[in-house]
């Protein structure tokens, strides 16, 4: 595992990454990116969109071992469970869960029952293998405006063990040194506890335009709704969440627009939402 990876290093390689003078383009790479690719795939969305979901993904591709370019093992249900059980976001009954989702989804395929069904591997599919690379591609090319990569992003996330290291360096803080990849950003972390929620933050960090006023206005919930196929009730419980967060204020006529506020607070907020979910 990765014996380096610290708080302190999380930390300080983010306030690196914000202070860069291309990091505004970089947070607008990722968010256009990352939206066009959740467009018209409302599943994919959900499954990225929380966070024990996202971490059950990893987890998931993480014990499969890829190194080799071929199934050689398969995750157990008991292994995936007893290790979810140990991590602070989520009990074992909601892994149980979790792997039921993901079958129904196609993202995992069972192995043939054996003598002990507690030993029955599962394994990712490819539909799961490629969002996991596409992920990776989506941070790397926004990663690519701060600092210099050795080849184009899309060939480093498939590249051989680039895939199975980058699972286990995640892994390795859930499990190992007990912190969260969003651990230095918690309104993120809040966000990624609701279903499509940091869609929801994209998407009016995107569509934000200032007005005459001085104010930055968004599209209205109803936009979001259509756009993500779910219900306005959902988009406004999102808003309720980010506006107690400090993160927006909204107008006095339902599903209008979202105003962000015009303070350094709010715009390192918006920094840390976007470098976060990279």
């Amino acid at each position: 595992m990765v014996d380096h990876f610290s708080r302190a290093a999380l930390f300080a390689d983010a306030d690196v990454i914000r202070a860069h003078p291309n990091f505004p383009v970089a947070k607008r790479r990722h968010t256009d990116t990352g939206l066009a690719v959740a467009d018209g795939n409302p599943m994919v969305a959900k499954l990225i969109c929380q966070t024990g979901r996202y971490a059950t993904m990893v987890m998931i591709l993480s014990l499969y071992d890829m190194a080799d370019g071929g199934p050689t093992t398969g995750a157990t249900a008991s292994l995936l469970l007893a290790a979810i059980g140990r991590t602070p976001f989520a009990s074992v009954s909601w892994a149980k869960l979790m792997v039921r989702v993901f079958h129904r989804a196609g993202l995992v395929d069972y192995a043939p029952p054996g003598p002990d069904r507690r030993a029955r591997p599962f394994y990712p599919t490819p539909k799961l293998v490629e969002m996991g690379q596409q992920s990776i591609t989506i941070f790397l090319e926004a990663l690519g405006e701060v600092r210099p990569l050795p080849a184009p992003a899309d060939k480093l996330a498939r590249r051989p063990g680039m895939f199975t290291g980058f699972a286990r360096v995640v892994v390795d803080c859930y499990f190992h040194h007990r912190f969260s990849m969003l651990e230095p950003f918690p309104e993120t972390d809040a966000l990624f506890k609701r279903d499509f929620g940091y869609l929801v933050f994209a998407h009016l960090l995107q569509t934000m335009r200032e007005t005459p006023e001085g104010m930055f206005c968004s599209a209205p919930a109803g936009e979001m709704s259509r756009r993500y196929g779910m219900a306005r009730a959902q988009v406004r419980t999102i808003l309720e969440v980010a506006e107690d967060l400090g993160l927006v204020c909204r107008k006095p006529k339902p599903d209008t627009c979202c105003a962000v506020r015009r303070s350094s607070s709010s715009s390192a907020t918006a920094g840390r939402q976007q470098t976060s979910h990279g």
